[in-house]
């Protein structure tokens, strides 16, 4: 037996000839660098750790607008799809699809998920603070979420490259409408 030691509590695992990793809150986690290091070659570690909080840039920016607290929703290195202008769109990835409703209002819901892909209308913010308005949908071709109609000019303004790490958000205004922010991590 393996003991790991959990939020101050001791948990009692069985160990099994070769231990590659545990799923730990729906995250994959390896107990020794070693058995990681091809993972960690690859760059697309989806065993990052989730950040407790934005940045402080990102905090002050959302609190300047009297927003609520921001939650993770997720992460994703941009894609050619992504920045590209005939698209305009970008593609939330499939982790974060069920988190992102699960923030959503009924009502808000029932306009992102319905068949005519009208959605409903966001307010996105840039890692500068400014804000972008677009459209949140679901795009039931792909069966994904989606921000368009606006997306453009975010990726325009802040010079997105494939392959930027993009960490999203979600907050809301005093006003109760759905909001999003957006960090950038360049390598």
């Amino acid at each position: 037996m393996t003991t790991i030691r959990l939020f101050g509590n001791d948990i009692k695992v069985a160990e099994k000839k070769e231990v590659k990793s545990i799923m730990l809150f729906g995250a994959r986690i390896f107990p020794s660098p070693a058995l990681n290091k091809n993972i960690m070659r690859q760059r697309d570690d989806r065993f990052m750790n989730m950040p407790d909080l934005p940045p402080r840039s990102m905090r002050l920016a959302i609190e300047s607008f009297c927003g609520s607290r921001p939650v993770y929703m997720g992460w994703k290195y941009l894609e050619n799809s992504d920045i590209n202008a005939n698209l305009s769109r970008f593609l939330i990835p499939v982790e974060c699809c069920s988190k992102l409703l699960h923030y959503m209002t009924r009502l808000e819901r029932e306009k992102i998920l319905n068949k005519d892909d009208r959605g409903i209308n966001v307010s996105v913010m840039d890692p500068k603070g400014n804000l972008h308005y677009m459209k949140f949908t679901g795009w039931k071709s792909l069966g994904r979420l989606v921000f368009n109609r606006g997306w453009n000019n975010l990726v325009r303004d802040n010079q997105f490259q494939k392959r930027d790490l993009l960490e999203l958000w979600h907050f809301r205004m005093p006003n109760n409408k759905p909001c999003f922010a957006i960090n950038i991590i360049r390598y």
